[in-house]
């Protein structure tokens, strides 16, 4: 683990950290802004801005609580989206096919 992520999980592990997260976790209404589900035990608040120099900001609009797993895919989409943003066009169009294929399961 490098010192940046060393540091990152230091903050991580204070009181002031620790009460924004409940207090953003509160105002969410206790969902994934993403999916719209019921907040895992796991959950993550998930940082929108990747500045290294920003990360101890806890401006609330730069924020998303979000479960597990959808942190874990905004992160590796974020890897592509931000060299290629078509790939949210190829992702819509695949689960819109998908879809019609499948009947319109939910």
């Amino acid at each position: 683990m490098n010192d940046s992520q060393k540091s990152k999980r230091k903050f991580r592990q204070t009181k002031r950290w620790k009460e924004f997260k409940q207090k953003m976790k509160t105002e969410a209404g206790k969902v994934d802004a993403i999916t719209g589900k019921k907040l895992y035990r796991s959950w993550q608040l998930h940082h929108q801005n990747l500045n290294e120099k920003e990360y101890q900001n806890l401006r609330p609009e730069w924020f998303l609580c979000v479960n597990n797993l959808t942190h874990k895919v905004l992160h590796w989409l974020w890897t592509y989206y931000q060299k290629d943003e078509g790939i949210i066009d190829r992702l819509k169009a695949e689960m819109l096919k998908m879809k019609e294929i499948n009947g319109g399961r939910k």
